[in-house]
């Protein structure tokens, strides 16, 4: 029986926290899949930790780990990683920006296509844009990074820096192990930029599957944390540095 691994990393996320993992519990994944969810709580400071704490006491497929200290999204994301067991993980963001859902087609995809690797494209749907900046910032930095990575993968990846990355597992944990950047949303172009350098055991590059999925932008006052610019470039500044290493 398969087993998908969900990391859900979160800083002070009390206000959305239970809504997700309750659209999160109440997926029915094909394949008689079981379904861990590992909460990375990120030193909150609100009552996050308490909340997840709760529901966890009611559906033991949570578990729930605090840092110490705040060690930005990239490194919580990768603990959680490294934690789970699934035979497949996959991010979800603790925000509610995304539709959950989509990670049951994803899944399903990438079982009946025995896929390595499934990213989400938030450009393949006519999902709403409340920031210009972020919106083609976006657009950007995937456009960059592709510059370095079709060639090896042969898949142009359209949406670099989204959330929804759905990976073998054994893989995932093993480039997890790599992972250096303690930037919020530097773990995206690392880790697409080691992904398609991996090499599985009969030395083949991953396969990848690109699928659309919903996304619903928050605002900054409804608690979005990624600021254009100033993440931005260091976002292009890791393409680089992850590409070229």
């Amino acid at each position: 029986m398969p087993t998908l691994s969900i990391v859900i990393p979160a800083y002070n996320e009390s206000a959305p926290i239970v809504e997700i993992l309750e659209q999160v519990l109440n997926l029915n994944f094909p394949h008689q899949t079981e379904v861990e969810i590992l909460v990375i709580n990120d030193a909150s400071k609100d009552n996050t930790a308490a909340l997840v704490e709760e529901l966890r006491t009611k559906h033991p497929r949570i578990k729930l780990y605090t840092n110490s200290q705040n060690l930005g999204k990239s490194q919580s994301v990768r603990k959680g990683i490294l934690h789970s067991t699934g035979d497949f993980v996959v991010i979800q963001d603790a925000d509610l920006e995304y539709n959950p859902q989509d990670l049951v087609f994803m899944y399903d995809q990438m079982v009946r296509g025995n896929f390595d690797v499934c990213y989400g494209n938030r450009f393949g749907k006519n999902n709403g844009m409340i920031y210009p900046k972020n919106f083609y910032g976006n657009l950007l930095l995937s456009f960059f990074s592709n510059l370095f990575t079709i060639r090896r993968v042969n898949v142009s990846i359209p949406d670099m820096e989204v959330c929804y990355k759905m990976v073998r597992g054994e893989m995932l944990r093993e480039v997890a192990e790599t992972i250096e950047s303690r930037s919020n949303f530097g773990f995206e172009p690392e880790v697409t930029a080691k992904l398609s350098r991996y090499k599985k055991s009969d030395r083949a590059v991953p396969s990848f599957l690109v699928l659309p999925v919903d996304y619903r932008p928050r605002t900054y006052e409804e608690g979005k944390k990624m600021k254009a610019f100033e993440d931005g470039f260091k976002a292009l500044v890791e393409i680089v540095r992850f590409n070229l290493k």
